[in-house]
């Protein structure tokens, strides 16, 4: 873990989709890859608040562990619809 686990992971994926465009692939499965990098940005958000303690004084501890739950299960569910929804249309074709 470099930046964070919420930061490393939305960096990974973002560096999936750029290769799968330079592959070609992305033109098959447009939307399918929208969603995963909606997931993407969506792990970036738990990444803040997993980078933030400093903002102890303005939102309490459990709402930041709350934050970074919440944003990471949704780009979970992002990242994993936008995948199989790839995979479905990729082998359609």
């Amino acid at each position: 873990m470099l930046f964070g686990t919420g930061i490393d992971v939305a960096i990974g994926i973002l560096l999936v989709t750029v290769f799968a465009q330079y592959a070609g692939l992305v033109k098959k499965a447009e939307k399918a890859f929208t969603w995963i990098a909606a997931g993407a940005v969506s792990f970036l958000l738990a990444g803040v608040f997993e980078a933030t303690p400093v903002v102890r004084g303005a939102v309490t501890t459990g709402a930041v562990n709350y934050g970074f739950t919440v944003f990471a299960v949704i780009g979970f569910v992002l990242v994993l619809v936008g995948t199989l929804w790839a995979i479905y249309q990729l082998l359609v074709e």
